[in-house]
C-alpha cells in the first residue's frame, strides 16, 4: 500500500481541527434572553458611558438641501433638489402679442389669412402656429380687406390682427 502524500496528511488535519472547533462552539450552553427592553438600554448606556463610548454611539444623518449638503452615496444626484411647484410658474406673455398678419389672398368671397409666415387659414379654419415660446392654436373668425380676427386657445379675447401697409 503507498504512503499518502504530506500535502494531503495536513489538509485532514486542517479539517479535523476545524471540525473539532466548530462542534465545541456548538456545545457551549445559550445565554439567558433579556428580561425586559427597558433595564438593558439603562444597563447599556451605564456602562458604555462608565467603559466603552463607541458601543452607545448612533448615527444620526442630518436631511440639508442641496445648497447645504448632498446625498453622500450619490453626490451627482439631483433627486433631492427643491421641486418648483407648478402654480407658482411666472406669468408668461400672451401667444397673441407675437402674432403677426403677413398677408391676405384671395376674393372678397372666400380670403386667406397668412399668419406669422407658416400659416394659412381661413374663415373657421383652426391651426397650430409657431411664437417664440413654442406653437399655438389659432382659430380664425374673420378675414377682412385689411385685418384678420382670430382666437388664440387658451386665452379670453380675441385679437384682431392688421396688415402692415408700410411695405406698400
Amino acid at each position: 500500500m503507498r504512503n499518502p502524500h504530506p500535502f494531503w496528511q495536513s489538509l485532514q488535519a486542517a479539517a479535523v481541527a476545524g471540525l473539532v472547533v466548530c462542534f465545541v462552539a456548538a456545545c457551549k450552553p445559550a445565554s439567558k434572553p433579556a428580561a425586559s427592553a427597558k433595564p438593558v438600554a439603562a444597563k447599556t448606556s451605564s456602562v458604555a458611558s462608565s467603559t466603552n463610548t463607541a458601543s452607545a454611539a448612533t448615527s444620526t444623518f442630518d436631511s440639508l438641501m442641496p445648497p447645504k449638503g448632498r446625498d453622500p452615496f450619490f453626490p451627482n444626484s439631483h433627486r433631492r433638489d427643491p421641486v418648483v411647484a407648478k402654480g407658482a410658474s411666472p406669468e408668461k406673455p400672451m401667444a397673441a402679442a407675437e402674432l403677426v398678419l403677413k398677408g391676405i389672398v384671395g376674393s372678397p368671397g372666400h380670403r386667406l389669412a397668412l399668419i406669422n409666415e407658416n400659416a394659412i387659414l381661413e374663415v373657421g379654419e383652426s391651426m397650430s402656429v409657431r411664437v417664440a415660446t413654442g406653437h399655438v392654436k389659432v382659430r380664425c373668425l374673420e378675414i377682412g380687406e385689411d385685418y384678420a380676427v382670430v382666437k388664440v386657445e387658451g386665452e379670453i379675447q380675441t385679437k384682431r390682427l392688421q396688415l402692415s401697409k408700410k411695405g406698400l
